[in-house]
């Protein structure tokens, strides 16, 4: 165990829980894999119950301190924060990298991406709640914040969404707890170790663990509110255990993202006008075919490995699926895809039934249906269909058009003529089975607090 102080040199070839500004390791240790090498990355602490209850006491009283701090208060730590994190900016590059196995450009991307919501946040004046003048007494509407809040976090985002969902934690004055995807632990561990040059001892916590402890932190009475973003499954199970202490709960499932193109486009699904289909699918083929997949830091590349062996028998099983059931490969083929490695060749899949595993379930990888449709209800009643709705994405020259086909998907968030971008300014959250809440935006900051009347007699 060793005390963090705000002159202390943090070193990326260490790991550690982060409790009461302390780093805490464990008797047990745990490490992932190098996707573009397969070689193991380096040994995380698995958080213990102790750590656990530890974390939780110790968030507990760094809130009862924080809650009282001011608003500008609060923005000038972000702030200073911010300037923290750019410190380390190429070590947190080099560690994405490793971790995740994305191309460098994007490393780059995502955590350059990042200081723009930390920029959100620093300027963002304090929510004001309604004020209400009535014949007998004045009403005055406050958010006060919740308490101690748990984010789960996925492998695909480690730097972005875990700053993403300790930002509004902290500047509406919770403590926060973050628990990262065993698969990308390194990056969100060495986010939190940076916070505790800033933030006072317990405010931002993490905990490295396996699969036990995201329920066992879910079901803690001491926690109040759960941000997760995961699978469906997950999700489910989190809901369940929330409900037992009635947590408040903001959960970022699967897209089921629909891509609808011109006539009338995640690359989930796409939908083609019938009377541009085999020119869409022909120009598709080809820009796909001129990706360059390959190691992260190989010139050119931009499709990087498959970040962890289960999703990469997931994906191959969408291969598999497509091939058993006689689906048109317009691109590829189920031997795509290197046993030794993780990498693998995309795949277009043209026409394949609605009903088809490619086209009812998320991939989370390089293959893709493409499909035709007639006419705008038609393609409308088959996007809808699916049980998900996060993301759609619709390409077209009718601006009437896109707006009405945009307010009829049942969809949380829509982007007309241009690729799913996802801002702090603008609320981001699903309907159906791709989530509950909201985050980002004004909406996003308020879901951590409530709302409490005080009435004045008059």
């Amino acid at each position: 165990m060793g005390s963090l102080t705000s002159q202390d040199r943090i070193s990326f070839d260490a790991f550690s829980n982060i409790i009461d500004g302390t780093l805490r390791s464990s008797k047990q240790m745990y490490n992932s894999v190098d996707p573009n090498t397969r070689c193991p990355n380096w040994d995380v602490p698995v958080a213990s119950r102790k750590d656990l209850d530890d974390a939780v006491l110790a968030a507990q009283r760094a809130y009862e301190g924080w809650r009282w701090t001011s608003w500008e208060y609060r923005c000038e730590r972000i702030e200073q924060f911010k300037e923290a994190l750019k410190a380390y900016e190429d070590d947190l590059i080099e560690l994405l990298v490793r971790e995740t196995g994305k191309p460098r450009r994007f490393a780059k991307v995502e955590i350059s991406g990042t200081y723009g919501h930390l920029d959100w946040h620093i300027n963002l004046p304090q929510p004001r709640g309604e004020e209400l003048w009535l014949p007998t007494r004045h009403v005055r509407h406050v958010y006060v914040p919740l308490g101690v809040a748990v984010a789960i976090c996925p492998w695909n985002f480690p730097f972005k969404l875990s700053i993403a969902k300790l930002l509004p934690a902290v500047q509406t004055g919770n403590a926060v707890i973050i628990k990262p995807s065993p698969f990308t632990p390194y990056t969100a561990l060495k986010v939190v170790e940076i916070a505790q040059q800033i933030f006072p001892p317990g405010l931002i916590q993490a905990l490295g663990g396996d699969d036990t402890l995201g329920p066992a932190l879910v079901e803690h009475p001491g926690v109040h509110k759960i941000s997760f973003t995961g699978s469906t499954g997950v999700g489910k199970s989190i809901m369940a255990a929330a409900a037992k202490t009635l947590k408040r709960l903001r959960q970022w499932l699967p897209w089921a993202h629909f891509i609808t193109l011109a006539r009338f486009a995640s690359l989930e699904r796409i939908y083609v006008h019938a009377a541009v289909y085999d020119d869409f699918l022909c120009a598709f083929v080809a820009a796909v075919k001129a990706l360059k997949v390959g190691h992260s830091d190989e010139e050119g590349v931009m499709l990087g490995p498959v970040q962890n062996q289960k999703q990469y028998d997931r994906v191959k099983d969408f291969f598999r699926d497509s091939k058993d059931n006689g689906h048109l490969f317009a691109l590829g083929n189920v031997s795509d895809g290197d046993v030794e490695s993780l990498f693998i060749d995309p795949a277009i899949i043209s026409e394949p039934p609605e009903h088809s595993m490619i086209v009812q379930e998320e991939q989370f990888g390089p293959i893709v249906p493409v499909q035709r449709y007639d006419n705008v209800d038609e393609v409308i009643r088959r996007a809808n269909a699916s049980s998900a709705g996060l993301g759609a994405t619709v390409f077209g020259t009718n601006s009437t058009l896109l707006q009405e086909v945009a307010e009829r998907l049942d969809s949380g968030n829509v982007w007309i003529n241009s690729s799913p971008m996802v801002t702090a300014e603008a609320q981001f959250g699903g309907v159906k089975e791709s989530g509950i809440g909201t985050e980002f935006g004004s909406l996003g900051i308020l879901a951590y607090t409530s709302i409490k009347a005080i009435s004045t007699a008059r």
